[in-house]
């Protein structure tokens, strides 16, 4: 990752899938491509929502907002990427050469690769609570991420259902119940689209910070709603 004499191109971006080896098995992330190469190797650049679905497969890689810039940071070894100006379908955008002489290779529409985007959540579920929604969904004839927003939607409905708009009050249990959690590390990744119930999460964790004294809370979307797939399946499911 020290030779970065990049061949960059003038060419429009196309889009395409990338992974790497350092990614989790089976997953790809949707990305841009202007024919630049390093060493034999395509040098994708990432909108911001693509970026963000990097950071959620891993962990050294975070966004700064203070610098507008994603950093990856492990064992001391520290690269900063920043947006440059591209063209997509004949228009500038900003997007980040994230892994910037990386090893990156094309996943290929032909293989098995999960596609990772922005409007996803990767979530890490307990496996029995895993098993429960593949279970559900199987039984209703939908794919995992399909059912397990579902549930997260009916959760979110079902909380507020009678209440004034911004009454979020009912969500007060779950958040006291997601910031006791321990994270889950060896657990089944559930990916999940961000559906209009996402704009209530966030609400609910904008209102926690408030009452935290605005400090930056460490309680995540992801976090809220692992929590909530762990309660349903325990209240619902009766699982252990």
């Amino acid at each position: 990752m020290n030779d970065k004499s990049i061949n960059q191109t003038a060419r429009d971006c196309r889009r395409d899938l990338v992974t790497g080896s350092w990614l989790p098995d089976d997953v790809a992330v949707g990305a841009y491509w202007n024919g630049a190469m390093w060493n034999g190797f395509p040098v994708p650049v990432f909108t911001s929502e693509d970026g963000d679905a990097l950071c959620a497969v891993m962990p050294k890689l975070v966004y700064v907002a203070g610098r507008r810039a994603f950093l990856f940071d492990e064992n001391d070894h520290v690269e900063w990427f920043h947006a440059a100006v591209h063209v997509v379908e004949g228009k500038e955008q900003p997007l980040y050469a994230i892994g910037n002489g990386w090893c990156w290779q094309f996943a290929g529409s032909g293989t098995d690769a999960i596609e990772l985007s922005g409007s996803y959540l990767v979530l890490q579920v307990r496996p029995q609570v895993g098993a429960w929604i593949e279970n559900l969904a199987q039984q209703n004839g939908q794919a995992l991420e399909h059912y397990a927003d579902f549930l997260l939607g009916s959760f979110c409905e079902d909380r507020r259902d009678g209440r004034p708009r911004f009454d979020l009050s009912c969500f007060e249990a779950t958040v006291s119940r997601a910031k006791l959690a321990t994270p889950i590390t060896q657990g089944q990744a559930v990916r999940v689209r961000g559906g209009a119930w996402l704009g209530v999460v966030d609400a609910v964790l904008a209102l926690a910070a408030a009452e935290d004294g605005g400090a930056q809370s460490r309680l995540s979307r992801e976090r809220f709603a692992e929590t909530v797939l762990d309660s349903l399946a325990r209240e619902l499911g009766g699982v252990k």
